[in-house]
């Protein structure tokens, strides 16, 4: 794979957050570097999914489809039998390519490709002042305060709803990788937490399940997702 012609978009935001490439970015450097890479993944991600044939495909569903197969391609897909993603090949191609990046960034990048994980969490808290928002892994297990001024906003002063997103730890705190892939204020009852929780943690999913369940065709959460609204 060639990357002399691709560029690796490496961020840094206002609040001097650690390193980070937005999934969209190395996502569209494989598509112009390795498109036989990058073209296996997609016809397997869509497979996978098993688009629901019945769900109306409005510009902000597709848009929703192409965030999730960047997140996915970017942090979950193997290009090798030792599980190399394309997340790490960004990250050292960002390190020797991106003078800003440097060695202390492709340490940050590290521990996001270390620490990242995707799952549906409950809304504990959110304090949009604060640009945090407490997450209960509702499949795993565990509370996690995470640093996110967007979704602390969303859910300002919420106790309940759910949240399915890809979270990091960098730098000694839990942000945000990428936006959420669903979000939801109600129901936000304890009652349904347990039940969701319940579900869940018996059929233990991973990303690409959750965005079948989501988008696609999948039985295994008997829940009306119709119900969980803003």
């Amino acid at each position: 794979m060639t990357m002399s012609e691709t560029t690796t978009m490496c961020e840094r935001d206002d609040w001097g957050a650690p390193a980070s490439i937005p999934a969209f970015h190395v996502a569209s450097m494989f598509r112009r570097a390795d498109p036989e890479s990058y073209d296996d993944a997609r016809r397997e991600f869509f497979i996978q999914v098993n688009l629901n044939p019945f769900r109306t495909r409005s510009e902000e569903f597709h848009q929703r489809m192409e965030d999730a197969f960047d997140q996915w391609f970017t942090f979950d897909y193997h290009l090798d039998q030792l599980g190399l993603t394309p997340f790490a090949v960004a990250s050292a191609y960002a390190r020797d390519e991106n003078e800003t990046v440097g060695e202390r960034g492709y340490a940050e990048l590290c521990e996001t490709s270390r620490t990242n994980f995707a799952s549906w969490f409950w809304v504990r808290e959110a304090n949009a002042a604060e640009s945090r928002i407490v997450l209960e892994d509702v499949i795993n297990g565990g509370i996690y305060g995470v640093r996110d001024f967007a979704t602390a906003a969303a859910f300002d002063g919420a106790r309940g709803g759910a949240v399915v997103v890809r979270i990091a730890r960098v730098r000694g705190a839990w942000r945000m990788v990428g936006d959420p892939l669903f979000q939801a204020r109600k129901p936000d009852s304890a009652r349904f937490r347990l039940h969701l929780a319940s579900c869940l943690r018996t059929w233990d999913p991973k990303f690409i399940d959750l965005v079948r369940l989501l988008f696609g065709c999948d039985p295994h959460l008997k829940l009306d997702l119709k119900d969980m609204r803003w």
